[in-house]
């Protein structure tokens, strides 16, 4: 009888193993996976300045709060957004993230440019630095993580030191995404 149930699992055992493994997971179509990695800092915005479409030549100054809308196919709202990058980050790679919104409607979809000029402190909506190059967007979905939707490019070698600035904006009509800086929004994951 003992032979016979040992037997009866070395079966079992010999089929378990011949089976095929389950293939991975998809990505998102049209976009990889991120690479995994440790976070190992996380830089936080040092400064959020909002610029507006409806007072273009008012400078707002440095807030608590980023605001990103657009309304009824205008009203735009942006947000400049400073980072201050330690000395010691050479080698290391940086990726943009962006979380913890405090409010979100619409699209949530958002899209962030590097900016010319991190002096961001009196930027009005007609007199602001420039915009220069697309990194990436993300679209907001609830409380946590947002949702990458274009890598392009998230991910950079770490300045050396110094400040950088970023514009983030609306994708699309009748959406907001407020954030509060001291806990949320966009930040830096240094890799």
């Amino acid at each position: 009888m003992k032979s016979t149930i040992f037997s009866a699992i070395a079966i079992f055992a010999t089929l378990a193993a011949a089976l095929p493994t389950a293939a991975p997971a998809e990505t998102t179509v049209g976009i990889p996976a991120p690479p995994q990695f440790q976070v190992l800092q996380v830089i936080n915005s040092s400064a959020v300045v909002n610029i507006n479409e409806d007072t273009p030549d008012t400078a707002l100054g440095v807030s608590t709060i980023g605001v990103v809308s657009r309304t009824n196919n205008g009203h735009n709202s942006q947000a400049l957004v400073k980072f201050d990058f330690p000395a010691g980050l050479g080698g290391h790679k940086c990726r943009l993230a962006f979380g913890s919104p405090s409010r979100f409607s619409g699209t949530g979809r958002i899209q962030v440019y590097t900016i010319g000029d991190a002096n961001i402190a009196s930027a009005t909506f007609n007199q602001r630095p420039f915009r220069d190059q697309f990194k990436g967007s993300f679209r907001v979905t609830g409380w946590g993580e947002a949702e990458v939707v274009d890598v392009s490019g998230l991910t950079f070698d770490c300045p050396t030191q110094g400040a950088k600035a970023y514009e983030v904006v609306s994708v699309g009509d009748n959406n907001e995404v407020i954030w509060y800086a001291a806990w949320g929004g966009l930040r830096i994951d240094v890799l």
